[in-house]
């Protein structure tokens, strides 16, 4: 018998590469964010995926988490 889901637990998101140029095939979505020191960015995640950016390294980490 399986455990029952714990209240306030999270699922565990899929962090994938995102894509830098526009893609030609498929649905994606446009990112964007900026970071302090390296100013605007931006990059590609499919349509289903959230945008993810983390400017707490250097150079800052851009993914795409499917929910």
């Amino acid at each position: 018998m399986p455990a029952p889901a714990m209240p306030g637990a999270e699922r565990t998101r899929v962090l994938t590469e995102p894509v830098y140029i526009r893609p030609i095939y498929g649905s994606y979505r446009q990112c964007g964010g900026a970071c302090l020191k390296s100013g605007s960015l931006s990059w590609f995640c499919g349509a289903r995926q959230q945008c993810s950016l983390d400017c707490a390294i250097a150079p800052p980490v851009r993914r795409c988490a499917s929910p």
